[in-house]
């Protein structure tokens, strides 16, 4: 044999003691097998496992860690993993099962598999204490954001992102995720892969949680992620009032245990505009400005197209104005979007001599509108249209967008506020640009004192087919239409309620045969509108 195996843990590790058993056994029947056994104690553990990560690049966290390196100074360690893929390389490589006992072996299993479970035992009853003193140890120039829903595929791109925001003293130091309809294993699994993209594996970034009340208590930034998607089956008030119940209940959280000065965030998922409308509605402890929806996807994914059409750099373009409910309706206006341009302005020696070598003119950075360059052509949303089906069907419909959209935000919003940006927002009206609904609506936004207000010196849109106020009033409608819907939830089941008394007050004997029918009837129809 021209390598040996090394296995390295702490010394109070039960299964780095078992995994050192297994090797002793291999060793004792297999002369030509060689390990090396490198014991650390508890309080160096992690240090040491942290360089030696870095140093093989490898993302080890738990004891032990096993690899196999040749017998000669400086050869490269091949990383093999931790006891559960040690064991499967012994067996497909050595079968060393046959040499070792099934009992002991099962005995080998069942240990480590205990002690798995009690070391995620332990983890879960401390996750509570573990929190709240980050908290208290938390700087106050570190950011902490809570991602709620976080089983949508979209997060994974967020938080990859999110590790990326950096502003001199400015970090963001822990994400806590957090999905009610996911199973625990799942978000699991999302937790272990996602605190690989950090780098600093010292310490975990991205946390699991299984109550959302004890991390908002300390979140600086909630990322709302949850919504109910359209069925077929359902109608347009069915499905909104499907999201409402969902907004509703994660407002009692936030009512509950979060902070006054947390920003709440909603990507373009669902009926944004709606939902953020709802839960301003719903939150008491938080002020209408600290909820805001991000729509900028919508329009970047509307430049691409109108690049190739205007046949104007991609990088030229600024992302269109977004208007409207999103989530119901919105417009993207192309006609307003500003494009760099330069414009040449001739000396007269350029008349004269057209091959001189000397400066002939200047070039002066200008921005105009694209309405020019897209009014004779009416293809622009055919082929968005086209794309986004073939998005549909292809392997990975996810929209990066989204995901881009929100991390342009949380840059401009927490990192590098600036109030010249302007960014797509569903915010609440103000009277800017004519606008008085008493809602989220999708606006150009600036950033003024740290709260996102209209950016009312922008352009109104000059779409030749949609208005606004058209988009407006839709929005209000909507609005009084899901008054309406709770009201006549509430009025079927006081009617229901008013019929149950009234059979109840009956007297039982005699009844006619007709009115006990009936009697039935509002019985049944009672308790069907009471639950």
């Amino acid at each position: 044999m021209v390598f040996r195996i090394v296995i390295a843990g702490e010394s109070q590790c039960n299964i780095f003691a078992e995994v050192c058993l297994v090797a002793d056994h291999i060793s004792q029947n297999l002369p030509s097998f060689c390990y090396e056994r490198i014991e650390k104690p508890v309080a160096e553990w992690k240090l040491w496992l942290c360089k030696i990560n870095q140093k093989n690049k490898w993302h080890h966290i738990d004891s032990p860690i096993i690899w196999k390196e040749l017998l000669m100074m400086g050869s490269k360690p091949f990383y093999i993993g931790g006891a559960c893929e040690f064991l499967e390389y012994c067996h497909s490589y050595y079968n060393f099962d046959l040499f070792l006992s099934p009992t002991r072996f099962e005995h080998l299993v069942y240990n480590y598999g205990q002690y798995q479970r009690k070391i995620k035992q332990e983890k879960r009853l401390n996750s509570s204490s573990q929190i709240f003193d980050y908290q208290n140890d938390v700087k106050k120039s570190d950011y902490t954001i809570c991602i709620s829903g976080a089983g949508n595929p979209i997060s994974m791109f967020i938080i990859s992102g999110l590790f990326e925001l950096t502003s001199g003293d400015k970090i963001i130091s822990k994400i806590y995720i957090y999905d009610d309809d996911c199973s625990q294993s799942f978000m699991d699994f999302i937790e272990y892969e996602c605190n690989f993209l950090g780098g600093d594996l010292s310490s975990k970034v991205v946390k699991n949680i299984e109550k959302i009340g004890v991390a908002l208590t300390g979140t600086n930034l909630l990322i709302i992620l949850d919504y109910v998607p359209f069925r077929s089956t359902y109608s347009i008030g069915k499905w909104l009032y499907e999201n409402k119940k969902v907004m509703e209940r994660i407002a009692l959280n936030i009512n509950a245990s979060a902070s006054q000065k947390m920003y709440i965030v909603f990507p373009n998922l669902g009926p944004a505009c709606y939902n953020a409308t709802v839960l301003a509605n719903a939150v008491k402890s938080l002020p209408r400005s600290n909820i805001v929806v991000v729509t900028s996807d919508i329009g970047l994914d509307i430049v691409p197209v109108a690049a190739e059409i205007a046949d104007v750099p991609l990088k030229n373009i600024f992302c269109p104005p977004v208007w409207g409910f999103v989530g119901i309706n919105h417009l993207a206006d192309i006609h307003t979007t500003i494009h760099k341009y330069e414009s040449f302005d001739p000396y007269n020696r350029f008349i004269k001599v057209r091959n001189s070598t000397l400066c002939v003119g200047t070039l002066t950075p200008e921005l105009r509108s694209m309405e020019y360059l897209m009014f004779s052509d009416d293809t622009l949303w055919t082929k968005v249209a086209e794309r986004k089906i073939q998005k549909k069907l292809s392997e990975r419909p996810i929209c990066i967008n989204k995901a881009v959209a929100v991390l342009n935000l949380v840059k401009l919003w927490l990192f590098y506020p600036d109030p010249k940006n302007v960014v797509n927002l569903g915010i609440p009206c103000n009277g800017a640009f004519g606008l008085t609904f008493g809602g989220h609506f999708s606006q150009p936004a600036n950033l003024v004192n740290g709260k996102w207000e209209p950016a009312s010196n922008y352009a109104l849109p000059r779409d030749p087919n949609m208005s606004i106020s058209y988009l407006e009033e839709i929005a209000k409608l909507w609005s009084v239409v899901m008054r309406l819907w709770d009201m006549w939830g509430a009025l079927w089941t006081v009617e229901a309620l008013v019929l149950f008394l009234g059979v109840l007050a009956t007297p039982l004997d005699p009844v006619p045969q007709s009115l006990g029918g009936e009697r039935r009837l509002y019985y049944s129809y009672a308790l069907f509108f009471s639950k």
